[in-house]
Order: C-alpha cells, then sequence, then structure tokens
C-alpha cells in the first residue's frame, strides 16, 4: 500500500505540487514566536522536503521561469505608482540609502563566506533566507545551471541552496523585525508614534480619507412636504448639495426628474455627509435600508477638454459630482482640476452622454483585466532578461526575474497615466505574487528533496550563525551610517532599512507603531529602497554564484 502511494505521488507530480502547496499554505499561517509565522513560501518549502522524500522529481523550468516571473512583474507592477510619488518627495536619498545597505550586505556576505569556507550552494541560499529575498533563489539556480562544472555537482548545490535558505529564512526575518521594529528606534532615540506625527505634519502627510459622501434611503410617508415634489424639484430646493438619485415605488426604480414623489416611495439621496443635517425637521422622512440595485458612484478620468462648467451641467441633470480623488483620497478644488484627476459621479448620466465625452472618460472597472499588458509585461522581461556580462568566465544575464520586476514597473506607470484603459486589479496581483513564488519554490522542494538530509548534516550549525550575520550586520552598519554620517532623518531610515532588505512584515509593524499618518510616511520612504532591494538581492544570488565557484 505504501509503494503504491509513493509510485503514485512521484508518477502525478502535479498532485503532489499542489498538495505541498495546500499543505504549505496552512503551515505557513500558522503563528509561531510572538505571532511570527513561516509564510506560505516558507512552509511550503518545508512540506515539499518532506513529501519529496518519497521518490525523484524533476522540476518543469519553463513552468518556474513562466510562475517566476509572473511574481516578479506582479511585485513591480503593485509598487510602482507608489514608487514614482516616493522619489518626488525624497529624492534619490531612499534610493542611495538602498545602495549604501547592498554594498554592506555584499561586502558582510562575502567575508562571511570566506571565513566559513561556504560555496556557490550554500553561500546564495544563505542569501536569499537571511534576506528574505525568496526570488534569490530563483536567479542563483540559473545560473549555478550554466556552471562549467558536471551534472552530479550541480545537482549538490542544487540541493543546499533551498536547505541553506530555509534554515536562515526564520532569523532574517523575525531577528530583523526585532532589530527594526524595537531595537532600532532606541538606537536612533526616537518614539515611532511621537515622529510619525511630526513627520507627517512636516511633509504634510496624510493617511487616505474616508469618502466624504454618503448613500441613505428615506422612506416618504403622507404628510411629507416632498410627497408631489418632482425628484427635479427637491434637487433644485437643496441645491444639488443633496441629490435624489432615484425613487422606489414598490419593485419599480425610477430616476426620471420630473417624476413626481408619492407616498410610500422609497427616496435614494447622495451627499456629502456634512450636508445631511439639512433633512432634520422634514417630517414623513424615515430613514431604511437601500436597495441593492440603486445607482452607485463611478470614477471618471478627466481630458484635455475639460472645463468645471462641465460640473454644473452634470448637476443640473441630477447627477452628484464627488471631487474627492476616488484612488488617493485627496480633497481636489474645482479651480484646480486638470486632465488626468480623478472623480466620481452617482445617478443617470444617459441625458449628459454628450458633456462627458467632451469632459474625458470613464475610469475601467476594478475587476477587469488587462491581459494583453500583463501578456507584454511577460514577454519583454525575456528579452530584458538576456542583457548580461561575464564573472570568472560565468555568463550572468540581468535574469527573467529582475527583469521582470523593471517592466512591472514600467507598465504600471505608464497605466496611472492612461487610466481610461484596463489595469490589472490589485487582488490579481496579489494572487500572482503568493501563488507565482510559491509554485516555483514548490518544484524546487520536490525535486531537491532527496539530497536534503545529506545537504542539512553537511551544512551543520554553522549556516544558522552566517544567516545571523548576514541578516543583522547590513542593518546596524547602514543605520548608523545613515544616522551619524549621511543625518538622515531616523524615521524615514527605518523605513529605508525595511525597503532595502525587503522586509514588508517589518515595515507592517513600525508603520502601525507610527501611526496612521506617520505609517504613511514610512511606507513612502519604505517603497523607493523595496525596489532597490529586489533587485540588488536577487543579482547578488547569481553574483555570489560565479564568485564561489572558484
Amino acid at each position: 500500500m505504501l509503494q503504491q502511494v509513493q509510485h503514485f505521488l512521484v508518477s502525478v507530480p502535479i498532485f503532489t505540487l499542489f498538495l505541498s502547496l495546500a499543505l504549505g499554505f496552512a503551515l505557513g499561517r500558522v503563528k509561531l514566536l510572538k505571532g511570527f509565522s513561516l509564510g506560505p513560501t516558507v512552509g511550503t518549502l518545508v512540506v515539499a522536503l518532506i513529501i519529496g522524500q518519497v521518490g525523484v522529481f524533476t522540476r518543469n523550468e519553463e513552468l518556474g521561469t513562466i510562475f517566476f516571473g509572473a511574481f516578479m512583474f506582479s511585485v513591480g507592477y503593485k509598487v510602482g505608482p507608489s514608487f514614482f510619488v516616493s522619489m518626488r518627495l525624497f529624492g534619490g536619498r531612499m534610493i542611495f540609502t538602498a545602495l549604501i545597505w547592498l554594498f554592506n550586505a555584499f561586502w558582510v556576505a562575502w567575508l562571511t563566506f570566506k571565513l566559513f569556507h561556504i560555496g556557490p550552494g550554500v553561500g546564495p541560499g544563505a542569501i536569499a533566507g537571511s534576506l528574505t529575498q525568496s526570488a534569490t533563489v530563483a536567479s542563483a539556480l540559473q545560473t549555478i545551471g550554466a556552471l562549467p562544472v558536471s551534472h552530479a555537482v550541480k545537482m549538490s548545490y542544487e540541493a543546499q541552496l533551498p536547505v541553506a535558505y530555509a534554515l536562515t529564512y526564520v532569523f532574517g526575518t523575525l531577528g530583523v523585525i526585532i532589530l527594526l521594529r524595537d531595537l532600532a528606534p532606541k538606537i536612533l532615540k526616537i518614539d515611532l508614534r511621537e515622529q510619525g506625527s511630526r513627520m507627517a505634519r512636516k511633509y504634510h502627510f496624510h493617511a487616505k480619507n474616508p469618502n466624504p459622501t454618503w448613500r441613505r434611503t428615506y422612506l416618504v410617508h403622507e404628510n411629507s412636504p416632498i410627497v408631489n415634489q418632482t425628484i427635479g424639484n427637491f434637487n433644485k430646493f437643496f441645491d444639488s448639495r443633496l441629490v435624489a438619485l432615484a425613487a422606489f415605488h414598490g419593485y419599480d426604480m425610477t430616476d426620471k426628474l420630473d417624476y413626481k414623489i408619492r407616498p410610500g416611495d422609497r427616496v435614494t439621496i447622495i451627499g456629502y455627509a456634512i450636508h445631511f443635517h439639512e433633512l432634520i425637521g422634514i417630517e414623513g422622512l424615515k430613514e431604511v435600508l437601500t436597495p441593492t440595485n440603486a445607482p452607485r458612484e463611478r470614477k471618471f478620468v478627466l481630458g484635455r477638454h475639460f472645463h468645471p462648467y462641465q460640473l454644473a451641467t452634470l448637476r443640473q441633470h441630477g447627477v452628484f459630482v464627488n471631487l474627492q480623488n476616488p484612488i488617493t483620497g485627496a480633497d481636489q478644488l474645482i479651480n484646480h482640476l486638470q486632465p488626468g484627476d480623478v472623480i466620481s459621479l452617482t445617478g443617470n448620466t444617459s441625458k449628459t452622454a454628450p458633456t462627458l465625452r467632451k469632459m474625458g472618460c470613464w475610469h475601467t472597472a476594478e475587476s477587469a483585466i488587462n491581459y494583453s499588458l500583463f501578456c507584454i509585461g511577460i514577454a519583454g522581461a525575456s528579452m530584458l532578461g538576456l542583457i548580461g556580462l561575464k564573472v570568472n568566465g560565468i555568463p550572468l544575464q540581468l535574469g527573467n526575474g529582475t527583469a521582470a520586476l523593471l517592466m512591472g514597473l514600467l507598465t504600471s506607470a505608464w497605466i496611472d497615466r492612461h487610466r481610461n484603459i484596463n489595469s490589472i486589479p490589485p487582488a490579481v496581483t496579489g494572487f500572482l505574487q503568493n501563488f507565482g513564488l510559491t509554485i516555483f519554490v514548490g518544484m524546487v522542494g520536490l525535486q531537491n528533496a532527496r539530497a536534503f538530509t545529506s545537504a542539512m548534516q553537511a551544512l551543520g550549525w554553522q549556516i544558522l550563525l552566517v544567516g545571523a550575520l548576514i541578516s543583522i550586520l547590513p542593518h546596524v552598519i547602514t543605520m548608523l551610517f545613515g544616522r551619524y554620517i549621511l543625518h538622515m532623518e531616523p524615521l524615514a531610515l527605518i523605513g529605508a532599512l525595511c525597503g532595502s532588505g525587503t522586509i514588508a512584515a517589518a515595515m507592517n509593524d513600525v508603520s502601525q507603531r507610527a501611526g496612521r499618518e506617520g505609517g504613511a510616511y514610512v511606507a513612502s520612504a519604505f517603497t523607493p529602497a523595496f525596489v532597490v532591494g529586489n533587485i540588488g538581492i536577487t543579482l547578488l544570488g547569481p553574483l555570489f554564484v560565479a564568485l564561489l565557484s572558484h
């Protein structure tokens, strides 16, 4: 029976891979020390290394490249718009800090590898785990495949790499979170919440404002003064500060301006929350649940022929205009609106179609997926990834992963300027980030599972010390250099360190302690360094494969 199960798992690798994924995602959610969890990537690797003991699995290179490319493209696409916004705020300071951190990470790793006689299989794995950059696993494996050594030696290196990654990842995450969240503020002599509030006020930093509009529905009784009034007259009475979007009589809905409101009607009204007090004192109105088919807000992108007087035309036809930017939450003044800005419209816009065509165009639906954009990004990454050089006679290419990250940045910046074109929803990029990388790591784990035990014994306790040194020292050196040599603002420096090491979990914890608006400030310092860290750490893997192979 056991042999039959083993035979099935090896002969149907798709089942085994997705079983590893299912168990890995479940394991990754288990809370360990102080709420720390392994995460889906490391959880899947651990499960795959265990299940993979049943037999010999081969890795599908093309499938792995596709999913890994999708992961890196999604990372770049997700942070692209905020990257350029942060660059305008901080200039090149966060990128410079990230480059210093990468320089320190390189030399700390190099000296540590020489001290402990680390080879080209263990080194990149330690980099990937200590610096919590799973993409380094893929980039290093590609370079190992190009080494001028025997197949057996390559297999040995490929087996050592995920083991070193798994053993160093926990401290690389938990240790760095404790350093940046708890110890760094004490070393830099700041209180995260106080400093967050101070910097947010200084740089006019605000978290996204809540939507200022309310949409309420009222049941109209016989004694109400709005009985026999048309929807249009209702809007005029409130000077369009409050707009009656529709009236419901039984199951019938109408939004015609000449419709006369009758007793028993339910009237859905929209307006800024501050104006709803004007309904107080009007008799015969009782608030009820809003019908699900009531008109909803839609995003609208202003075009080059926009003029403020066009908004008055919309209001006259019973369309409510919300000037707040629905994407950023920023308040916008009517006379400051310009092409490319986004507003929200609610109501029957069929009669104002000519005006809308002159004003601009509708923002694409949140659920619309631009498959062409995604595929062009991955295709472009495969071409860009061919760029490279030689180190120790070994070809080092930019690689699909790093190239996909850059393509994600570029395409997201372009789509942010053309908001009438379908984008890629955050839910999709989030899925590709989690699932794409985990698929790749699961395949690596199954392939190298048989060599796990021997690799574990060969690495010994030293790999844990190697991981601790590489995890902590670059952060400490960069923190002291940035504060006392470059005189950087402490909270932005901590945000940049979180980004340089691509420790999103540390950034989340620091942001929470910095407060709502201070957290937005930390996130802005994090993003440029995060992009540089993703690229730099991913390239460190292949670089150390080349350097340590001689």
